[in-house]
């Protein structure tokens, strides 16, 4: 069988995008899981670049849980990275959910194990299924986030996925329907300042996102949402080096 191991950096600081209703991805899923189950027999490694915030991690999730990824692979592994990196901590984690996959779970013995004792099982638990990491078997792949362009070009030489900021008009979709919900039952007096609003995020969807949970808990008029740009002006002006990630 073939295996997908997705991995991301994780940052406890930024909330998480997952859930919300991302706008623009359409185009980049399709290329991301054309390229994870495309028919190429040597080692792939599949790599998404971009700036903190832009929905890297949002994206890899959406291409993880794809229906067409869930049937063309039979094995699939998350790991996240955080900033206190530990390959000990990897290596459990990608241990227990093979053992689900497998039906076998010996959680006790894995925390008694050595890190090399612990690498080399993961080896011999995935070298049928053709795990590209170790092995380098054909027609698996891995899927990696990474802010870094250059980690990006060392693991993807060929082609890294790099994503791009939202344009004006899926900015302001993303903001209005994570404030007012998909049914765009909104006040249309409210949408060209909203567009003023989301133009000073630069196309940045985490920013979007923290602006549209404020909005959401605050009164829906003119008066407050110009309010709103007039605060993010004075903060893009006393720290423009701080406003994109």
């Amino acid at each position: 069988g073939d295996s997908l191991i997705g991995t991301s950096r994780s940052d406890p600081m930024l909330p998480n995008l997952e859930a919300a209703t991302v706008q623009g991805l359409e185009d980049d899923l399709k290329i991301i899981v054309k390229r994870l189950t495309g028919p190429l027999s040597a080692l792939d490694i599949v790599t998404i670049s971009g700036m903190g915030g832009i929905g890297k991690t949002t994206l890899a999730r959406k291409a993880y849980d794809h229906l067409t990824i869930r049937y063309h692979f039979d094995l699939h592994i998350w790991v996240t990275i955080s900033q206190e990196f530990r390959f000990r901590t990897v290596l459990l984690h990608a241990l227990h959910c093979i053992s689900k996959h497998t039906n076998i779970f010996n959680a006790n013995d894995y925390d008694k194990m050595k890190d090399s004792e612990l690498a080399d099982l993961v080896q011999k638990k995935l070298k049928g299924r053709r795990y590209l990491v170790v092995e380098y078997f054909p027609s698996s792949r891995i899927l990696l986030t990474t802010r870094e362009t250059a980690v990006a070009m060392y693991v993807d030489s060929t082609s890294p996925h790099h994503m791009n900021l939202l344009n004006l008009e899926n900015s302001w979709k993303l903001l209005r329907d994570n404030v007012f919900g998909p049914e765009n039952d909104h006040p249309h007096e409210l949408e060209k300042i909203g567009k003023e609003i989301v133009e000073k995020c630069k196309g940045l969807p985490l920013t979007i996102l923290v602006i549209a949970g404020y909005l959401s808990k605050m009164a829906r008029t003119l008066e407050t949402w110009k309010d709103v740009v007039r605060i993010l002006g004075e903060i893009i002006a006393s720290h423009p080096d701080k406003c994109l990630g």
